[in-house]
């Protein structure tokens, strides 16, 4: 009867072992094919989105127009060329496989009007310094201050105090990033409409800054910007004096060719506006390359913080020599950008100049792409129903207002006293106002 018992205890005993390396083992292959996936995910995720259809694409392309780059649909390239292009085209194969900027391309989208014919306008989306990089070691609580507060001298004094007195040493790179590019930062254009003298035109040109992070593109900011619309020609007068003069030349029909899918930001030019110092050295060698040049317009006329466009090899006959950069030139007013209306490089504002400056690296990508058909469209209608301001008088009410309650913004706006009031200034910072002034036309009517 011992004996019985022993060897039923030592049954029990081998069958508890057996149930207990079947558990160890099951967990341990289930854990396997967890860490597998995981790596099969992170191998075969660039391949996800290079597998979604065209449809897919441009669904995803309507919320978010980083994925233009991707759309593979013919109507929006060059004849000819290459129709979209895939997730691998996105990176930079300059920079070294492990520099943290190598995944930063540039997109234009310059249908003026929408491909799915509903939202029209321009609407601006500026960076958060939350979302960038560069700046995850701060706390989010500061951050968010430096995203919302008014960058007058008085605040400006406060926040560098602060970050000093927290931050130490880490204080010199953010402070110099502030005063460099932040502090120019307005509000970001939101209107349906530009309008030129007594013509209107649909908006919606934008240059778009996007990261490729697997298996999602990751729209940082978008842009408004005006490409090509205008050429010059010269036609001599009576006298026999040569006049230079401006005609319409959109890159349209047989002239597609004039922008490239596909080009390289191959130089980054600086502005007499802002000095160039040591940390400015050390972030141009962080994201590949930079320089304190000034390029300058016909002998005359600065354009502020040039990025060179070189097109793509595989593209011989689209322009060259053109670039992204801040408006310059007085018959090319900021009231049109979404718009078409360059003589061929990509026009952007005072801020949007600057962050390009800082935040695109060497060589990084830029593609462009557009419907011929959406490219420009004029509308047949009176600009004077499209405008805020009816008259002179109306107009310079919201500029003494905005320069009485919101002085700060009125000189980041380049509003004064009186002026235009059919000027672009006045016009986007009415509509940043617009709910606050017209309370206040309301309340004065009464």
């Amino acid at each position: 009867m011992l004996k019985k018992s022993k060897w039923l205890l030592f049954a029990s005993f081998i069958i508890v072992l057996t149930i207990l390396l079947f558990i160890f083992n099951y967990t341990d292959k289930k854990n396997q094919v967890v860490i597998n996936r995981s790596k099969s995910s992170k191998l075969t995720s660039r391949k996800n989105l290079d597998s979604l259809s065209i449809e897919e694409i441009r669904a995803r392309y309507l919320n978010n127009p980083c994925y233009l780059a991707l759309l593979k649909d013919p109507n929006m390239w060059e004849k000819g060329t290459r129709p979209g292009f895939d997730y691998k085209d996105l990176i930079n194969d300059s920079l070294s496989g492990n520099n943290p900027y190598n995944n930063r391309f540039i997109v234009g989208d310059f249908n003026s009007m929408p491909l799915d014919g509903k939202k029209i306008g321009i609407y601006e989306i500026y960076p958060s310094l939350s979302s960038l990089s560069e700046f995850k070691s701060y706390p989010k609580e500061l951050l968010e201050k430096l995203d919302t507060i008014v960058y007058s001298d008085q605040n400006l004094k406060s926040v560098y105090a602060e970050i000093k007195t927290k931050y130490g040493s880490k204080a010199d790179r953010l402070i110099n990033f502030i005063e460099k590019v932040w502090k120019y930062k307005i509000i970001p254009i939101s209107r349906e409409y530009s309008i030129n003298g007594d013509k209107v035109y649909a908006a919606g040109q934008v240059l778009v800054l996007c990261e490729a992070c697997n298996d999602t593109l990751k729209l940082v900011g978008k842009f408004a910007t005006s490409a090509k619309r205008q050429d010059f020609m010269f036609r001599t007068d009576a006298n026999g004096n040569k006049i230079k003069s401006t005609i319409e030349y959109a890159p349209i029909g047989n002239r597609r060719g004039y922008y490239a899918g596909l080009n390289r930001i191959t130089s980054k030019n600086w502005e007499t506006e802002r000095s160039y110092d040591s940390l400015d050295i050390e972030r141009d060698n962080e994201v590949g390359g930079g320089n304190n040049r000034i390029t300058i317009y016909d002998r005359k006329v600065e354009l502020p913080n040039f990025l060179l466009m070189q097109p793509d090899k595989s593209y011989p006959k689209s322009m060259k020599q053109n670039g992204i950069h801040e408006i310059a030139l007085n018959y090319l007013p900021r009231g049109m950008l979404g718009t078409p209306n360059s003589i061929g490089c990509l026009r952007v504002s005072d801020f949007g100049s600057k962050f390009f400056r800082w935040w695109v690296p060497q060589n990084a990508k830029l593609f462009i792409a557009y419907n011929d058909s959406l490219y420009l469209k004029k509308h047949d209608s009176n600009p004077m129903s499209y405008l805020p301001f009816k008259n002179q008088t109306e107009g310079d009410k919201f500029r003494k207002w905005i320069n009485t309650n919101y002085p700060d913004f009125a000189k980041r706006f380049d509003i004064s006293i009186d002026g235009d009031y059919k000027n672009g200034f006045i016009i986007d910072g009415y509509y940043f106002f617009k709910k606050e002034y017209d309370n206040y036309l309301n309340k004065n009517q009464k």
